[in-house]
């Protein structure tokens, strides 16, 4: 992990790693109960959803470790700071699903709603798994330094403004790398898109790995149950 190179990372559809959460899907789609709970036909789309798409995204993140004063907007969140605290270095990234998805949920919007919904709570989980794949990765190559990581904070998370994310696309170069935009209202294109900073150390203490924890918004009703 070299210091201010911006690096490339891939995934296959079937990398086993990329393991399916249904429990996540249903609670990104707005249902909170178990999922041996959700009605059948529900679960008939659901699977419908997955064999349709699998093997259709694209896993893609860009990254680069610097050291954490040359973090531009540490200052700018108490929350960051907390986060953060003990961490020599970070890693910033940007991690995508691609194109596809975006382009199937817009033909599903007008004529299956149901299945829209369905595809967007789908890729929210699906790009999330791929953030934790690539934490774990860094993780275990950290290891090996004798360092640490910290928990994922993101661009909007507690009190880090989203207009941190003209930085995080500066540094990463985010298009060029792996094809994300950003629009003038701060949205990434593909929309299944996340940008994060975690940090290495050697002396953290304890560590929490929900980034729902870092973010401390305890009244989002995204927020991961534990």
């Amino acid at each position: 992990m070299g210091e201010n190179t911006i690096f490339v990372r891939k995934y296959e559809p079937d990398d086993e790693r990329l393991v399916v959460n249904e429990r996540e899907i249903w609670r990104y789609s707005g249902y909170f109960g178990m999922t041996d709970e959700v009605d059948e036909e529900l679960q008939r789309l659901l699977m419908q959803v997955r064999r349709q798409l699998s093997k259709e995204l694209s896993y893609k993140v860009c990254y680069r470790r610097m050291p954490i004063e040359q973090l531009p907007f540490l200052e700018h969140s108490e929350n960051l700071q907390k986060c953060l605290k003990g961490s020599t270095e970070v890693i910033l990234f940007a991690a995508t699903i691609g194109m596809e998805l975006d382009r199937h949920i817009l033909r599903a919007q007008r004529l299956a709603p149901t299945q829209a919904l369905l595809m967007q709570a789908y890729g929210a989980e699906r790009v999330e798994c791929l953030c934790d794949v690539f934490c774990r990765e860094i993780s275990e190559l950290a290891t090996k330094e004798g360092l640490s990581c910290t928990a994922r904070f993101s661009p909007g998370y507690g009190d880090l403004s989203l207009e941190t994310q003209k930085e995080v696309f500066a540094l990463l170069d985010c298009n060029r790398q792996i094809g994300i935009s950003l629009n003038e209202s701060l949205l990434m294109t593909p929309s299944k898109s996340v940008t994060a900073v975690f940090g290495l150390g050697a002396c953290l203490g304890e560590k929490s790995d929900s980034k729902c924890i870092a973010c401390g918004k305890d009244n989002c009703e995204y927020r991961r149950q534990s």
